[in-house]
């Protein structure tokens, strides 16, 4: 199946690598809106809005959503929209080096980086993305459009709502993570947090709603 990534940058580039050491050999290039004609030694095919008569035109079944954390509605958006149309797929990418338990759900359109360790009992909905040296723990329940950045930890039975976005190397002890919440950069989150929040420190204090989409 040829497969089209959207957007290239820091995302669509390991998620590149990703499939490529998984023997996937039919990548076919990119979407970008950025005047860019080649990326990873593929070529940009054209600009995102024009991915459906591309695809067709091209006979691409398969696409990644490589939007990163500053353009997470558009991950979204065109999940929503892909999701529509039934000559394509949203396809996953794990890099050959992660760990993930047998007993593991894995939604459409994930991906999962280097040294992630994913134990048993976890779901993981459709379009989350999980960055590089994860340790997501047994049971845990992570929603649609969920953005972990590197080094996160969780505990057992933890449950983070869609669309959240878990800071890098954020610790999360056994709680409830509710919608659309930011947790900063190295917080110890021991409590639930309720959706819309903002919370940073350790132990993590909410400091209100607004979102904060930032490694640090």
């Amino acid at each position: 199946m040829k497969i089209a990534i959207f957007a290239a940058g820091g995302l669509g580039k390991v998620v590149c690598e990703a499939l490529r050491l998984k023997g996937q050999n039919k990548i076919a290039g990119f979407f970008d809106d950025a005047k860019k004609k080649a990326f990873c030694g593929y070529p940009v095919l054209g600009r995102c809005d024009d991915f459906k008569d591309i695809c067709g035109r091209l006979k691409i079944k398969g696409v990644f959503l490589g939007f990163g954390y500053n353009f997470l509605d558009q991950r979204r958006s065109y999940c929503q929209r892909i999701l529509k149309e039934k000559a394509l797929n949203l396809v996953s990418a794990i890099h050959p080096t992660a760990i993930i338990s047998p007993d593991t759900e894995i939604g459409k359109g994930v991906y999962i980086g280097p040294g992630v360790i994913v134990n048993p009992g976890t779901k993981i909905g459709d379009n989350s993305v999980i960055w590089s040296g994860t340790i997501v723990e047994h049971d845990n329940i992570i929603g649609k459009n969920v953005f972990i950045c590197p080094g996160v930890r969780t505990a057992g039975y933890v449950e983070i709502g869609d669309n959240s976005f878990i800071g890098m190397s954020a610790n999360i002890a056994k709680a409830k993570i509710g919608e659309n919440v930011t947790i900063g950069a190295a917080s110890l989150v021991l409590d639930d947090v309720d959706s819309n929040k903002y919370v940073i420190g350790a132990p993590a204090r909410v400091l209100g709603a607004k979102k904060r989409l930032s490694y640090v």
